[in-house]
């Protein structure tokens, strides 16, 4: 008898979850390709030269200040090269702030270009 009146309710969850409608499945897949589209369209890459760089200790410091930033994908110092390249979405990052951070390390971050490919 007690096994009854757990077993229906665990049946009847199992049945509900099983059909969600298609609608709300659709819909979420239709949101992240919406979502997805607008972050390709605002990424940008952009090249900085940075004066003071000397090491690989430098690289990592560097592009740790710029990961910081909510909206920065990726990002790579070269100390050999003098720069470090970051793609980030341009709505959320200003590029004078992710400037202020480098030079708050110690380094001189002068101009900035933006890389095609």
């Amino acid at each position: 008898m007690k096994i009854k009146f757990l077993l229906i309710p665990i049946l009847l969850f199992a049945f509900a979850c099983q059909n969600t409608p298609k609608e709300t499945t659709e819909q979420a897949e239709e949101t992240t390709e919406t979502t997805e589209e607008v972050i390709v369209a605002n990424a940008q890459k952009v090249e900085i030269n940075i004066k003071g760089m000397t090491c690989t200790g430098c690289e990592n410091a560097i592009q740790n200040a710029i990961n910081e930033f909510e909206g920065v994908y990726s990002s790579k110092a070269d100390f050999e090269k003098g720069i470090a390249i970051l793609e980030f979405d341009s709505t959320k990052v200003d590029m004078a702030n992710v400037k202020l951070a480098i030079n708050d390390l110690g380094y001189v971050a002068a101009e900035h270009s933006i890389v095609t490919e």
